[in-house]
């Protein structure tokens, strides 16, 4: 495969691009390796960053599959490489948005188990006000991922662990501002995330831990789901995503 150098200022949109040309060239056939990813960004003029961007999100959406200590693949049953269904752009964001969303996963299903334990009345105070908030801006969006947001920073603020409060809140702050770039569009359905952040606060408030942490999984089972509503393409990394967290079919306890 003849590689072409990219500009330097191209985003891992311009990778995906070039890469789809040669599988429509026929330069890349099915089932062929692709070069190791350093390869790659060098024979674009690109970071490995970006091209380790590109190739996620084109597996994606099916094109391409990486088998560990083999290498990058192109999939021997392949999309048409004309287009995708939604833009790059939102392919690759999507791929961002459900690698947070595992992260907070990791990460929330935990603290909220320790904001259980911890939790003062004061804590509960406030995020009774901040669910309060989440319903007047019900039709603000802007409004209601603050409220949001906030609800989940107060969670962390009363497991009392200062060091996993941190982590938790730059990981929700990155995903805010990935859903942001959805908008006028939600990546979850208002409703449902203000029911099941009114659950988390009752077994926060009764200390039921256990239940907290089902909870907040519901809670942030929403947004997978949502995405693949407005990408169809986010399909196939939403069922791997609900298998290794939830180890269910779609369509059960989804919460946002």
């Amino acid at each position: 495969m003849k590689i072409s150098t990219i500009n330097k200022t191209s985003t891992p949109e311009l990778v995906v691009r070039e890469l789809l040309k040669h599988i429509k060239n026929g330069e890349l056939a099915p089932g062929e390796k692709l070069p190791p990813e350093r390869n790659l960004a060098e024979s674009f003029g690109v970071s490995r960053s970006s091209v380790r961007e590109a190739i996620s999100a084109m597996v994606l959406v099916g094109y391409l599959e990486v088998t560990q200590g083999k290498g990058i693949f192109l999939k021997e049953d392949i999309p048409s490489p004309h287009m995708f269904t939604s833009s790059l752009s939102d392919v690759l964001n999507a791929y961002w948005i459900m690698d947070i969303i595992e992260t907070r996963h990791t990460l929330e299903c935990s603290v909220v188990k320790l904001a259980a334990a911890r939790a003062d009345e004061n804590d509960i105070g406030k995020l009774r006000e901040t669910i309060g908030r989440m319903e007047e801006h019900i039709k603000n969006l802007e409004g209601f991922y603050q409220a949001d947001f906030d609800f989940h920073t107060i969670i962390c603020e009363a497991s009392n662990n200062e060091l996993l409060s941190e982590m938790v809140k730059m990981v929700i702050t990155r995903t805010h501002d990935q859903y942001l770039k959805f908008m006028p569009d939600t990546l979850c359905e208002p409703e449902q995330a203000i029911e099941t952040a009114k659950r988390i606060t009752g077994c926060i408030e009764k200390r039921d831990t256990e239940q907290a942490g089902k909870e907040m999984a519901g809670h942030l089972n929403i947004v997978p789901s949502e995405l693949v509503r407005l990408i169809p393409e986010a399909e196939r990394y939403r069922k791997q995503f609900e298998t290794i967290f939830y180890s269910m079919p779609s369509g059960g306890n989804e919460g946002g």
